[in-house]
C-alpha cells in the first residue's frame, strides 16, 4: 500500500479508535477529504499528550498537526496548515485560502461562543447570548442573501470547512451548557448545515454528539475552577 501523503495527529481515544471532538481537526480532514489529499489519521488523547509534540510544533503543545511523509516538513496551526495545502496541491480541487472566501463569524468561534458558555445568569447571560444570535444572525444572512447552497457558491470553499465543525459545536454545547438552541428562525443556517452533514467528507470525520457534550462540560469546568 502506497504511503500517505501526510500523517496527521488529531483529537480521539486510541482505546476505543474514535475520533474526538476537536473542530479544528475536524477542518483539516474534511479539507483533505474534498480535496483528495491522502492522510493516516493518529488518535491523541487531549489530556495524555506527549512532550515530543513540542519538539515538531515550535514548542507548543496543540492538535492538529501534521507531518508532510515526502519531505519530513511538520505543520500545525489549522488557520496556517489549510492555505498551505491548496498552495501545495494546484491541481487539486480548489477550495480557495481563507483570506479568498467571505469572511463572515470571525468572532463567532471562540469568542462569543465561549463568553455566552462562561456567562453568569441575568443581565450578563442575557447580553451574550444576544452577541451569539447577532453573530449567527449575519452568518444566516450572509447565506440567505447569496441565495447559493454553500459559502464557496455552488460548492464549499475554506469558510465552509472552518464553519460547519464550529457551528456544531456551538449547536450541541449551548444546549448541553446553557439549555438554549439555535433558533429556528435561522433557516439559511440550519440548512446549510443539513447540506454539510450529507457530504461525504463530513461523514468519513464524524464524531458522536456526546462527545461534543462531555467535552464542554469538561472545558467550562476547567475554566470556571481556573477563575
Amino acid at each position: 500500500m502506497a504511503q500517505a501523503t501526510y500523517d496527521i495527529w488529531v483529537k480521539g481515544s486510541p482505546e476505543k479508535n474514535e475520533l474526538g471532538d476537536c473542530p479544528f481537526s475536524h477542518r483539516m480532514m474534511m479539507t483533505m477529504e474534498e480535496k483528495g489529499i491522502s492522510y493516516n489519521k493518529n488518535l491523541l488523547d487531549e489530556q495524555k499528550m506527549p512532550d515530543w509534540i513540542k519538539d515538531v510544533c515550535d514548542g507548543n503543545k496543540q492538535i492538529p498537526f501534521m507531518k508532510e511523509n515526502e519531505t519530513g516538513k511538520w505543520l500545525y496551526d489549522s488557520d496556517k496548515m489549510a492555505p498551505y495545502l491548496e498552495d501545495k496541491f494546484p491541481d487539486l480541487k480548489k477550495i480557495g485560502k481563507p483570506d479568498e472566501c467571505p469572511q463572515v463569524g470571525k468572532e463567532l468561534f471562540p469568542t462569543k461562543f465561549m463568553d455566552f458558555l462562561l456567562s453568569k445568569p441575568g443581565d450578563d447571560e442575557d447580553k451574550k447570548k444576544d452577541a451569539l444570535y447577532q453573530e449567527l444572525k449575519a452568518v444566516n444572512d450572509h447565506l440567505e442573501k447569496s441565495g447559493k447552497p454553500y459559502f464557496g457558491g455552488d460548492d464549499v470553499c475554506a469558510t465552509d470547512l472552518s464553519m460547519a465543525p464550529k457551528v456544531k459545536h456551538i449547536k450541541i454545547g449551548a444546549d448541553e451548557i446553557k439549555g438554549w438552541q439555535v433558533p429556528s428562525d435561522l433557516k439559511a443556517l440550519h440548512e446549510w448545515m443539513g447540506r454539510m452533514s450529507e457530504r461525504d467528507s463530513w461523514k468519513k470525520t464524524y464524531y458522536t454528539e456526546q462527545y461534543v457534550r462531555d467535552g464542554w462540560n469538561l472545558k467550562v469546568k476547567m475554566m470556571s475552577e481556573d477563575k
